[in-house]
């Protein structure tokens, strides 16, 4: 089997740095900065909360100072348990409305040219909820191949509506029998097929240079820029071409939200990409003279437009510019930081938004309950609460 990609094989300089897990300038903890706590925190939050049924890890923000989200810290969320493949007896079978259907072992992907790509994934149940404290967010740097290639390799049908990729995790449902067996129910995802050839999309069989961790979806998963993780199948086995609407049981039953369209008109919408978002995710401080100095930092991403500035709010104050210390790609999150220089001593509620080119604006818990319903696709702005002593 040919080697695994290596960090500074075909990365720019730049991609090779990030690759290399280095922090870039963002916000590295300086020698002299501390934590300030947050006061919000359940003391029972545990960022590792759930084995499995459905495997829950969220990723601390409090540990965001570079770009890039070590796979030992990267969030993860599957319906079952963690799967532990073999490599060499796996297999990905693209077939169905395709000319020429193809079964390829890894050694074949891995001797195809790769593409590297910096891309934020965020769970579409992320949320502030004292449990997950919207962590279910992370960064990588993800190598594969094209997946609008090899469809194309395949000759894809005129007749084709969507494509359906499936996962190797399944799950019984006891309430279906199908000739006495109880329905088994892969996870899979469909997609219009002009989504499905987005330029974007990628069959990542590497993270941050290295090969996938099972809990990642070795030896191979999607990589879908700008939608949210459901969409993102892993341990991926199959694709398969249809002329009709895939609608499997987490697609048409879990992953839904109801929308308003106009007046009382409300409609029922499968989840697909993500929205604009940001987070407080830290407040240090460092001594300066007699006093301390405090910061406020954090990350923005998501929604149909670049992210042009983010603001913050303390306690309930005017609107304050922040400075966004980096941008790590047109699909990847923008990390930023404020100064805080007037903080007293007391308890306070810090929030952040983010507007983007269009002039959309991060939307309040409130302004989001008249748009739509649903447990998902929370953007809402995250008021933190910090105590100063």
């Amino acid at each position: 089997m040919e080697a695994w990609p290596s960090a500074g094989r075909t990365f720019s300089t730049r991609r090779a740095f990030l690759a290399a897990g280095l922090a870039l300038p963002f916000a590295a903890l300086a020698a002299d900065e501390q934590l300030v706590p947050f006061a919000d925190y359940d003391p029972e939050y545990r960022a590792d909360a759930q084995d499995d049924h459905p495997r829950v890890k969220s990723f601390d923000l409090r540990k965001l100072d570079s770009p890039i989200t070590p796979a030992s810290d990267f969030f993860t969320f599957h319906q079952t348990s963690t799967l532990d493949l073999d490599a060499q007896a796996w297999r990905l079978r693209i077939g169905g409305l395709v000319k020429r259907p193809v079964e390829l072992a890894l050694s074949d992907l891995l001797k195809r040219d790769r593409r590297e790509m910096l891309v934020t994934i965020e769970c579409s149940g992320n949320t502030g909820d004292p449990q997950i404290m919207n962590g279910l967010v992370s960064t990588a740097v993800w190598s594969g191949v094209g997946l609008a290639a090899l469809l194309n390799e395949c000759g894809v049908l005129p007749e084709a509506r969507e494509a359906v990729l499936l996962g190797a995790d399944v799950e019984q449902d006891p309430k279906f029998e199908a000739g006495g067996a109880s329905y088994v129910s892969p996870h899979g995802w469909s997609l219009f097929i002009q989504d499905a050839m987005a330029a974007g999309n990628l069959l990542a069989f590497a993270m941050n240079g290295r090969p996938l961790e099972p809990e990642h979806g070795f030896p191979l998963r999607l990589v879908m820029p700008g939608w949210y993780g459901m969409s993102q199948i892993k341990w991926l086995t199959r694709i398969e071409l249809i002329d009709w609407h895939y609608e499997g049981r987490h697609m048409a039953r879990n992953y839904q939200s109801l929308r308003a369209l106009d007046g009382d008109l409300w409609l029922d919408s499968s989840i697909s990409r993500n929205r604009l978002k940001s987070v407080v995710a830290r407040v240090t401080r460092r001594r300066a003279g007699q006093k301390f100095e405090y910061k406020i930092a954090g990350a923005a991403w998501g929604g149909p437009a670049t992210i042009n500035r983010i603001e913050v709010r303390i306690d309930g104050g005017e609107w304050r510019a922040a400075t966004i210390e980096e941008r790590a790609g047109d699909e990847a999150w923008v990390l930023w930081s404020m100064r805080w220089p007037e903080a007293a001593a007391g308890e306070h509620v810090i929030v952040s938004r983010a507007i983007n080119a269009r002039g959309e604006i991060q939307p309040t818990r409130e302004e989001i309950a008249k748009l739509r319903v649903s447990n998902r696709e929370d953007n809402s702005q995250w008021p933190r609460r910090v105590r100063i002593e």
